[in-house]
């Protein structure tokens, strides 16, 4: 019965973050296609969360307090996003709407959405990787559920800490998790194998087709065989510690949506930026998504920047000569793991210690 509530769970999150992104593209006055809007709601929602969250972990408040915190204002978020779609009156809409399909790309179409539902049924039902990782990841999620505490208490062994460990606190992404299993009653470990799982295989694969959306200048045929193809490659590309092996064994933790989906995703809007970095929506995306970044994983804390950073260095090489709209633009986007890198270096040091 639980699984059946945590279909519903995932149906419900991707209604959530589908409207959430639909509202941020509205504001941006940008139409980009489906699943990428679903990524954009994605990236959105944990941006928000991480403002909430951060604050109540680090005042060392109680989990129940952050369930009754997030809701009232994911509530207030959601009215709003309401309020902007029914303002714009349709005016923006996915570059895909009106459009008529061809049989053969129904077909393809199809081909790929079976493709996509065997890479689930193959991400959940062969899920093996029962190592350290998923002991301690999901015994933050369940101690903090049983004790009403966030971070408090160590995932192993269960024991209080004496400080917070900020390697683990200043991201988030497991005390969404871990209110949703305390205000429903479902498992943590149900939730995040299946919802955060399962999901972690969608938002792979929404990328994968906005990317080639974009390469393909829009061919629906052509994106639909290369999703396809990168689902069998990814399936049948049996080599650890891969981006493909992580998102098949590993795809509950934030390090699987740090490979998968966070990285590819800055990659795919630094590609849209390289073909054209005037583009104010690809800015403002590219920020939404390094913002939410180390919310979703701490892996992310110094690579999202690096790619930032490389691009620059390339775009700026490439034209040889100094563009500062640009370069201010990227530092911006940077800022905020920049800001996350200085207090993290600060709690290894040992100059910054938040005593539970």
């Amino acid at each position: 019965m639980q699984v059946v509530f945590s279909i519903g769970i995932l149906v419900l999150s991707i209604c959530i973050y589908s409207l959430l992104g639909r509202a941020f593209c509205v504001k941006c006055r940008f139409c980009p296609t489906v699943p990428e809007r679903l990524c954009i709601g994605f990236f959105l929602y944990f941006a928000a969360f991480q403002i909430v969250a951060e604050a109540l972990i680090l005042t060392k408040q109680k989990l129940h307090v952050l369930g009754a915190v997030w809701m009232a204002v994911l509530a207030a978020g959601l009215v709003a996003a309401l309020v902007i779609i029914k303002k714009d009156k349709g005016q923006t809409r996915a570059e895909t709407g009106g459009r008529t399909m061809s049989n053969g790309a129904r077909l393809l179409a199809a081909l790929m959405a079976a493709a996509v539902f065997c890479e689930c049924a193959t991400a959940v039902l062969m899920q093996r990787n029962i190592g350290w990782d998923f002991a301690y990841y999901i015994g933050n999620m369940t101690t903090s559920v049983a004790t009403d505490t966030m971070y408090v208490y160590d995932g192993s062994s269960g024991l209080m800490r004496s400080h917070l460990e900020l390697r683990y606190a200043l991201s988030s992404f497991y005390m969404n998790t871990a209110w949703i299993s305390q205000i429903t009653g479902i498992s943590a470990l149900v939730l995040q194998k299946y919802v955060a799982g399962i999901l972690c295989v969608l938002l792979t694969n929404a990328v994968v087709y906005s990317f080639a959306m974009e390469v393909f200048h829009q061919d629906l045929k052509k994106t639909a065989v290369l999703v396809t193809i990168t689902i069998v490659l990814t399936i049948f590309w049996d080599v650890y510690d891969t981006a493909a092996q992580f998102l098949l064994l590993r795809n509950y933790e934030a390090k699987a949506y740090c490979a998968n989906v966070v990285l590819p995703m800055t990659g795919y809007l630094l590609y849209r930026l390289w073909k054209n970095s005037r583009a104010i929506q690809n800015w403002a995306e590219l920020f939404l998504v390094a913002f939410a970044s180390v919310a979703v994983s701490m892996s992310s804390l110094v690579l999202v920047p690096a790619l930032i950073g490389i691009m620059l260095l390339a775009q700026l090489f490439v034209e040889r000569q100094w563009d500062g709209a640009l370069v201010l633009k990227g530092i911006v986007c940077m800022m905020p793991n920049v800001c996350y890198l200085v207090v993290y270096l600060a709690f290894t040091r040992g100059w910054l210690v938040v005593e539970v």
